[in-house]
């Protein structure tokens, strides 16, 4: 009698379906936790988060009876590289629609006028691994729309002088204001479709993976020798 097409053990079969359940929950969760930090809920810092450890460590333990422990620590490496863009990527999309329904929200424009600049905050950017310091300046934004007066207390890169006035974007039903920056959703839409693409090979890459391992497939069936 010829050996199976596949020898896969039942514990193995079971380790290699527990790995994949914890991995695939623990990029769901870390990617829940993303689009929370992004939208400023606090709810990204609860115990929620902390299932990707513990799931992170299952999957991983699920790959060793099957394929042994050098290659279920190489197994979680790369499940981190193609995982880690996804969860990325989760917060990108997320403020780009953000960005996106503001834009569509504020679709009034009208003359804003800056008065009481005084420096507020001190911030430092990377410009080409190298930083670079910049002030942070409050000022009092007053306009008018929709038949009322509105005031905010808004940051700036510049200490405009009282009366400064400038063109910006409003709701005139909430007053909430903006700026409509095209080259910025731009950039955002280019910059999310980069990350996205080891995220879009993740998902079909473990399906073709665990396809061509058979880890999870029925056994085969001992074929039998010719006569």
């Amino acid at each position: 009698m010829a050996e199976p097409e596949n020898g896969w053990s039942p514990l193995q079969r079971v380790g290699g379906a527990i790995s994949v359940l914890a991995f695939a929950t623990a990029v769901v969760v870390a990617a829940l936790a993303a689009r929370d930090w992004t939208v400023d809920d606090p709810a990204w810092l609860g115990a929620r988060l902390w299932v990707v450890g513990p799931a992170l460590l299952v999957g991983s333990l699920g790959l060793v009876p099957a394929v042994g422990w050098a290659e279920a620590a190489t197994g979680l490496v790369l499940f981190l590289f193609f995982a880690v863009p996804a969860v990325l990527d989760t917060a990108l999309i997320t403020k780009l629609v953000q960005d996106v329904r503001q834009w569509v929200r504020t679709d009034r424009s009208v003359t804003v006028t800056l008065n009481g600049c005084h420096h507020s905050d001190t911030r430092t950017d990377m410009v080409d691994n190298y930083p670079v310091t910049s002030e942070v300046y409050a000022c009092t934004y007053s306009w008018t729309t929709g038949g009322r007066s509105w005031e905010q207390v808004r940051t700036t890169g510049e200490n405009h002088h009282d009366g400064y006035r400038t063109r910006m974007w409003t709701d005139p039903s909430t007053g909430e204001l903006a700026d409509h920056d095209a080259f910025d959703i731009a950039l955002k839409v280019v910059l999310t479709g980069i990350v996205a693409v080891p995220a879009l090979v993740f998902g079909p890459g473990v399906v073709l993976a665990m396809h061509e391992s058979r880890l999870l497939r029925r056994p085969a069936r001992p074929v039998r020798d010719a006569a």
